[in-house]
């Protein structure tokens, strides 16, 4: 800055203080702008990594969490003499009767739901009738240090698939995939309850003769073996239901975690065109 003549140095000096004051605490609307924008871009980045979605897809999800853990193959079908199970529950036959509860094998995860099998009865039919509403629970891991535990709830509805003898289903032959001892059991008991004249549809028939029971089931595993139960007879002892959730929720927490980690998937309403999503965008949900 230049001093003029024509001013005194003390009313120079004054100038110049003065100027340098104001150009030292103002700053141009552009540059405020820009800090501003920084700013607000940095909190951007901090609320979305906060909030990273898990996918999509929460079927897909489970499949792949349950293949890493050794249960099922890539293509969600169950690895022989596995524990992998899932609670399933439905509401009784009338408001007095209480939920039923069971506890399922999965035989497949499916983009489309969970397969898996049931003796043909009452509880079955209970179970697939006019697309009552199911609800199921399923846990793996451990609560520990070091590890965590994931928990998975779904809400929707059973419809039963192809009866078993008709071959294969979806390019799966399940007689394959559930264990032998399943299908032995279940076409024994079936067989059992016939000769007694035991009404098929009971779920809680007693075993008034233990030893025969074994000498049919042994019987039972020989025809299996060698090929011969018929159509027919498989598909009066058991079905395949599929289980198809239109809601599910996934938790996910350990002692080494401030909080648990919960998110929701709901199924997308109307057609979905082929390509896309069956799912809405899932939703963080509070732990508690």
């Amino acid at each position: 800055v230049l001093l003029s003549p024509g001013l005194s140095t003390t009313r120079s000096i004054s100038l110049l203080l003065t100027t340098h004051s104001q150009l030292g605490h103002s700053t141009p609307p552009n540059v405020h702008r820009s800090r501003q924008q920084q700013h607000q871009h940095h909190h951007q980045q901090q609320r979305h990594f906060g909030i990273k979605s898990p996918g999509q897809d929460p079927l897909e999800l489970l499949k792949q969490s349950s293949e890493k853990r050794g249960f099922c193959d890539e293509r969600g079908i169950r690895k022989p003499d596995v524990h992998w199970t899932f609670g399933i529950s439905t509401s009784g036959a009338s408001l007095e009767a209480p939920p039923a509860l069971r506890t399922i094998d999965f035989q497949r995860i499916t983009p489309s739901g969970i397969d898996f099998i049931r003796k043909r009865g009452m509880g079955a039919s209970n179970l697939t009738s006019s697309n009552k509403a199911s609800s199921i629970l399923c846990s793996f891991g451990k609560y520990r240090t070091g590890e965590k535990v994931e928990q998975w709830v779904a809400e929707g509805h059973c419809e039963q698939l192809n009866v078993l003898g008709d071959g294969d289903i979806e390019g799966i032959d399940f007689l394959k995939i559930i264990p032998s001892r399943s299908i032995v059991e279940l076409v024994a008991s079936r067989l059992v309850k016939e000769e007694g004249g035991k009404a098929l549809e009971d779920d809680h028939s007693s075993m008034d003769a233990g030893s025969h029971y074994m000498e049919v089931v042994q019987q039972t595993r020989n025809r299996l073996e060698a090929g011969e139960l018929t159509k027919d007879e498989l598909d009066k002892s058991m079905m395949l239901v599929r289980f198809v959730p239109y809601r599910m929720e996934r938790y996910i927490g350990g002692p080494d975690q401030v909080m648990w980690e919960r998110w929701e998937w709901q199924r997308a309403t109307g057609e979905c065109p082929e390509g896309t999503s069956l799912w809405n965008e899932p939703k963080r949900l509070l732990p508690y």
